[in-house]
């Protein structure tokens, strides 16, 4: 089972529930690749992402990471803590601050599939599929090529975040009902997206 953080607040409680329903929901041959590559543990912490990676890695006896990553990390909502095969989400980040509840919900949701998504995509893309994140980016929906240039991510994070992003959206989809190949996502990104995460639907 998922490690799940217990919490007295109501908040840290509900966004526990949260996640834990976001990955019930996945496809089930998707949750059994997530377990085999060890990205099937969560915890929801109420502090800068950075900073709560450094306490995981150092209470397992790990080299923390450079202070620029750990800076970097600050300002994700999420990431996979590969030395550690956790999935780590700060619920106190800003921009879960002045959302209501059902948006909260959803965008808590969004983070989880879009970490998981991300976390297959690492452990599964080849440096070919890698050396590829330039034209997938091109060929990517405005809004996620928008959102993956204005974080500044690196040409080498494209592919994963491409990935990640679409991952979510099509998780977002198929709860509304929507199956198959969106008309808004391209063949290669589709294609892609299948084989990196046995996507099904």
């Amino acid at each position: 089972m998922p490690l799940r953080t217990k919490r007295s607040t109501h908040t840290g409680a509900k966004a526990d529930e949260t996640v834990e329903l976001a990955w019930r929901r996945l496809p089930d041959s998707n949750r059994q690749l997530l377990e085999s590559i060890g990205a099937h543990q969560w915890q929801v912490v109420r502090q800068p992402l950075g900073l709560a990676a450094e306490a995981f890695l150092l209470s397992a006896g790990m080299k923390s990471y450079p202070l620029s990553t750990r800076t970097e990390l600050d300002q994700a909502l999420g990431i996979w803590l590969r030395e550690l095969q956790i999935v780590l989400i700060n619920e106190s980040h800003p921009k879960l601050a002045e959302v209501d509840d059902v948006t909260r919900e959803e965008f808590i949701a969004r983070i989880a599939w879009h970490e998981w998504g991300h976390a297959l995509s690492i452990a599964r893309c080849s440096e070919d599929d890698v050396a590829a994140g330039a034209r997938l980016l091109q060929l990517a929906p405005a809004g996620i090529r928008e959102r993956v240039r204005e974080a500044g991510y690196r040409p080498r994070e494209y592919t994963h975040e491409v990935i990640a992003e679409t991952y979510a959206l099509l998780m977002l989809r198929r709860l509304k009902g929507g199956s198959g190949q969106p008309s808004w996502l391209h063949d290669e990104i589709y294609s892609l997206l299948k084989a990196m995460t046995e996507w099904n639907d």
